[in-house]
């Protein structure tokens, strides 16, 4: 799925494709660039870190194929690093999480699955992973919101030609709402998080049935 949309993106929407792989130029057998910082100014990528022609050939199945450059679309392309660093950040995110989940079943099931001899360390990275989903699809959107501009419907109506005209005092005032709304639901979720992780005993006990309860001698009636 993440090819076609690739395809599909770099037909459509190539000035995005081209800020999403620092492409200034437009490149027959371009590299893939694991790293730079891109200089909008000197319109260049600096410490740049590439593997040669594997970009063409993850684009367009051609090892030499054409990758259309930003220089292409002067004034018509989105602002290229937080296109390419959020890019980045999603793909690293996803990978690590496969990684860590594949990890995860390899030394639960050397551990004979059981829970309590899994490494503590492990158990670590999982919690601190929680979020990891989130922030990879908001990266992901960034990409997807930022790398459209300066277009709303693109190639046909920029975003200034569709500006909201409500005074700023006034979307600031929603974004501050939506932001303190979702800042209490993250709380929330942490708290209860927490309080799954600290006391499963008592977890279990609240979601068991009057059945399972009186299966298990001490939970629900006395012994």
């Amino acid at each position: 799925m993440g090819d076609l949309h690739g395809l599909n993106t770099l037909e459509h929407q190539p000035q995005k494709i081209a800020a999403i792989e620092g492409i200034w130029q437009t490149e027959r057998g371009a590299a893939l660039r694991l790293f730079a910082i891109p200089d909008e100014q000197a319109r260049a990528n600096r410490f740049e870190i590439a593997i040669p022609r594997l970009g063409s050939w993850l684009l367009t199945h051609d090892a030499d194929g054409v990758v259309r450059g930003l220089d292409e679309f002067r004034g018509a392309h989105p602002p290229v690093a937080p296109v390419f660093f959020a890019f980045r950040a999603m793909v690293g995110i996803g990978v690590l999480m496969l990684a860590s989940s594949w990890l995860g079943l390899w030394l639960y099931r050397r551990a004979k699955w059981r829970s309590d001899a899994l490494p503590r360390m492990m158990l670590w990275g999982f919690a601190a992973m929680t979020f990891a989903g989130w922030v990879a699809t908001v990266c992901g959107w960034y990409v997807t919101e930022i790398g459209r501009q300066p277009f709303i419907v693109h190639g046909l109506i920029r975003t200034a030609d569709v500006a909201s005209k409500v005074p700023a005092a006034s979307i600031a005032f929603t974004l501050a709402l939506y932001v303190t709304m979702y800042l209490a639901l993250i709380v929330a979720y942490i708290a209860v998080l927490k309080y799954m992780a600290e006391q499963p005993e008592t977890v279990s006990a609240d979601e068991a049935t009057p059945q399972d309860q009186q299966a298990v001698p001490g939970v629900g009636s006395p012994a």
